[in-house]
């Protein structure tokens, strides 16, 4: 009886190179698993950056696609374009049809949006009310880092050459161009270059 007591255990032997396989095991799967975390910590930043720039093309693209020619008036009552450059330090400020909101007014269905940089930062600016008053002021947020430039070309109906300003004739307020071409250039010398359509909402 004792013999077979003896032939069923496990010896002491056996049992420390049980625990070596273990530790080894462990250790293996340890150091994977670091591997895995810490590139996941190298990606987590590209991912960020890569969601930031879609979502900040995304919104330029549907603003400016979805401008209507809808002339408006500053806080002095001036008559203004429906799309301007040089609006004080905006690069460019339109009025653009929100599809959400109720089409039977048109104060209701179109506000007012814009773009301009500050300290390598893309800044989208949004009015309370399509036609400003004294004292109105823009609500904005941070769309993009790391934008050193944001490049506009238009294109007039009948045109056959790009201008850098709009409107290009001063007495069409309501006008808006054929093709907008858009270019972001970035602090790390890379650029994303855009072809859009006003008015198109594609």
């Amino acid at each position: 009886m004792r013999r077979c007591r003896a032939e069923t255990g496990f010896t002491l032997l056996e049992i420390l190179v049980a625990i070596a396989i273990f530790a080894i095991a462990a250790q293996l799967a340890f150091g994977g698993l670091r591997n895995v975390l810490h590139a996941r910590e190298q990606l987590a930043p590209r991912q960020a950056s890569a969601a930031a720039l879609r979502y900040a093309v995304t919104l330029l693209t549907q603003d400016l696609n979805s401008a209507v020619p809808r002339a408006v008036r500053d806080a002095l009552g001036t008559p203004a374009p429906a799309l301007q450059t040089g609006f004080g330090n905006a690069l460019i400020v339109l009025s653009r049809l929100d599809p959400a909101r109720p089409l039977l007014l048109d104060a209701v269905a179109v506000y007012r949006v814009g773009y301009r940089l500050q300290d390598d930062k893309l800044l989208r600016m949004t009015w309370p009310v399509i036609d400003a008053v004294q004292g109105t002021q823009p609500s904005e947020q941070v769309l993009l880092e790391g934008v050193r430039e944001l490049r506009l070309r238009f294109m007039a109906d009948g045109a056959a050459d790009w201008s850098d300003l709009w409107p290009v004739a001063t007495d069409d307020l309501a006008g808006l161009p054929r093709a907008i071409e858009l270019e972001l250039v970035f602090d790390d010398g890379g650029s994303l270059r855009r072809l859009l359509l006003p008015g198109s909402g594609a």
